[in-house]
């Protein structure tokens, strides 16, 4: 069949029409929509990477408040008692409050080892303060604003958000001791423990004393025995008429005598106080590691990509 000039201009132009088309197809159009997806791609790794910047931005900052928390809680556990086992816990009450000059001088006498407990636990309850709010009916009434009743709720604030918070449990040790003691020096020792804390920036407290004589047997001091009770004297007898009727006088009772002796379990002036003793601990916080301090201007150069590529082709590998 023999193409004219014409047609063969016609199939040749229909030719390169179909050849284009296919390169279209074929070639060029999964290529623009690759491109697209990776534009897509780009756009968020762009975002991404704006966001990272802006958190590394804040790396000083929570460095900053990281270490801010480790000083708080530094100086949080800096008043509390450094932690001791129970050996430990009795030479130092001993040490520290039982044989000290004064109450040796007053023969202040440990009568029993100190019992002493290992280290457990206690809970520390938030202490505050509840306002009373005292409410009637007429004062109800009064309240046409509503301005009371936001008063008495402004009081309450600080109390309401305490009582809402949980009690805090830490390290703790207990100790009980037995002393042969006077009413000065018992009280010596609360200010000794008191002063101690107060000073050292320890938490410790006596939780309570017990006496065995609670007025610590004093009224042998005048002589060897307690002075007699005194008794409110007796009405006198009368007869029908009301005369007052003669009564023998009764025989003199004999007067207690300085010389007897005093009972070999008691001291005068002195008893035996039971003592309850507590001391708390917290763990002090281990110094945290915030990394080197952070350069913005690591990223102007290229000099990053080969310290964060192989980090990536590691972590792509797994």
């Amino acid at each position: 069949m023999k193409f004219s000039y014409r047609d063969r201009i016609v199939l040749l132009i229909v030719v390169i029409v179909v050849i284009f088309a296919i390169g279209i197809f074929v070639f060029i159009k999964p290529k623009w929509e690759q491109l697209n997806d990776n534009k897509v791609v780009r756009d968020n790794v762009a975002q991404e990477w704006t966001k990272k910047l802006n958190e590394f931005k804040l790396i000083p900052k929570k460095q900053e408040i990281i270490q801010e928390k480790y000083q708080q809680g530094l100086k949080l556990a800096d008043e509390f008692t450094d932690e001791m086992t129970s050996v430990e816990l009795a030479k130092f009450i001993e040490d520290k409050f039982i044989n000290i000059e004064k109450f040796r001088k007053d023969e202040v006498e440990l009568k029993e080892n100190i019992e002493v407990s290992n280290m457990g636990t206690s809970a520390l309850n938030y202490y505050y303060f509840t306002p009373s709010i005292v409410t009637y009916p007429l004062y109800e009434y009064a309240d046409l604003d509503g301005s009371l009743q936001k008063a008495a709720e402004e009081k309450m604030k600080d109390a309401n958000v305490l009582n809402a918070r949980a009690a805090q449990t830490v390290g703790s040790s207990s100790a009980k001791l037995n002393v042969l003691i006077n009413r000065e020096d018992a009280m010596a020792l609360i200010d000794a423990v008191n002063s101690y804390a107060t000073a050292n920036h320890d938490t410790m407290m006596i939780e309570s004393i017990t006496l065995k004589e609670s007025d610590f047997n004093e009224d042998y001091l005048e002589g060897g025995q307690p002075a007699p009770q005194q008794q409110a004297p007796a009405e006198p007898e009368v007869d029908d008429e009301g005369n007052p009727i003669e009564q023998e006088e009764a025989a003199p009772q004999p007067q207690n005598n300085d010389d007897e002796e005093i009972p070999q379990d008691i001291k005068p002036g002195y008893t035996v106080a039971s003592i309850s003793y507590r001391t708390f601990y917290m763990q002090e916080p281990t110094k945290p590691e915030v990394g080197p301090e952070y350069n913005e201007s690591i990223w102007e150069g290229k000099e990053w990509q080969s310290v964060t590529a192989p980090a990536a082709a590691e972590e792509a590998a797994q």
